[in-house]
């Protein structure tokens, strides 16, 4: 569930939004928006409308909306759903998108995390990097008009990644940079790299878009398709556009690596004082204490 809420709280902007553009991009309202709200029963899964099934949003700025909703302190602890009805023009068919949120009793809400503080750091900036970081908000009109027939069917949106997928990326990456020389290998965990060495953070997402970008390719290698049938084509090809992005992250990373190694000094020749005591140490390293007698002057 991405969205989780309290019996009692009050929803406002910034919670349950949705965000609407045109082809171009652009910040555009809607000729006709209204939700519905719905109470998902546990036991049979079934949906159970609370309310108006034509609620107005709020309409704050061009383009964004928003549920203004208060939950009562009695409200059933379970899961809810947001069903967003629109259409772009006065012609267009009616589209539609759901939103799912949770509401629990406030003796549940904890901020516990199964993650430390500086892998929760690094997973949100991950995700920032790869625009997953507002689920359940942003929506495009697609034209042509036809295409829309498709998209009337209900869309459910949510997080591309996990943020265990996400944390398994950056370890992969971290994994990956410590492999590259010089020999880093003390830090082999996120919260050693972030503690110690936080200038790298970067170097590091950048691995990690790299490994996310892979798994995304591999998933739509196996659900690409071309279909034509009535003089009608359909295709849906994006690995490719993973690819790419994988190959941008790749050569970013190789970047970092390289600036890694001219800038990390760890040689032993380079952190041992030039002059010991005794002759030989004169000829290298200090690797001993030396020892002045003449049997070393041969």
């Amino acid at each position: 569930m991405s969205v989780v809420f309290q019996q009692g709280q009050t929803i406002g902007r910034g919670d349950l939004d949705i965000f609407l553009s045109n082809s171009n991009g652009n910040a555009a309202n809607a000729y006709d928006i209204y939700f519905a709200l719905y109470y998902v029963d546990a036991t049979t899964s079934q949906e159970v409308l609370i309310g108006s099934d034509r609620r107005t949003p709020a309409n704050p700025s061009v383009g964004e909306y928003y549920a203004a909703l208060a939950i009562p302190n009695g409200a059933p602890v379970g899961d809810y759903r947001i069903r967003w009805t629109f259409k772009e023009l006065a012609s267009s068919p009616y589209q539609q998108v759901v939103q799912e949120f949770a509401v629990v009793g406030e003796a549940l809400v904890t901020s516990a995390s199964p993650y430390s503080t500086y892998e929760q750091e690094m997973i949100h900036k991950l995700r920032i990097l790869l625009r997953d970081q507002n689920p359940d908000k942003f929506y495009r009109f697609r034209p042509p008009e036809h295409e829309g027939d498709i998209g009337r069917y209900n869309q459910v949106f949510g997080y591309i990644w996990e943020d265990a997928e996400l944390l398994e990326y950056i370890e992969r990456a971290l994994d990956w940079w410590n492999m590259m020389p010089p020999e880093t290998e003390s830090l082999n965990t996120v919260d050693k790299l972030v503690g110690n060495k936080p200038v790298w953070r970067t170097a590091i997402l950048w691995g990690a878009i790299v490994h996310a970008a892979t798994a995304l390719t591999f998933n739509w290698i196996a659900d690409e398709f071309d279909y034509s049938i009535g003089g009608v084509s359909l295709s849906l090809e994006k690995s490719s556009k993973y690819e790419g992005m994988k190959s941008n992250a790749e050569g970013q990373f190789q970047a970092a690596a390289e600036a890694k190694q001219r800038t990390t000094k760890i040689m032993r020749s380079l952190t041992q004082p030039r002059f010991g005591r005794g002759v030989r140490s004169a000829f290298g390293p200090h690797v001993g204490k030396g020892v002045l007698s003449p049997r070393k002057f041969v």
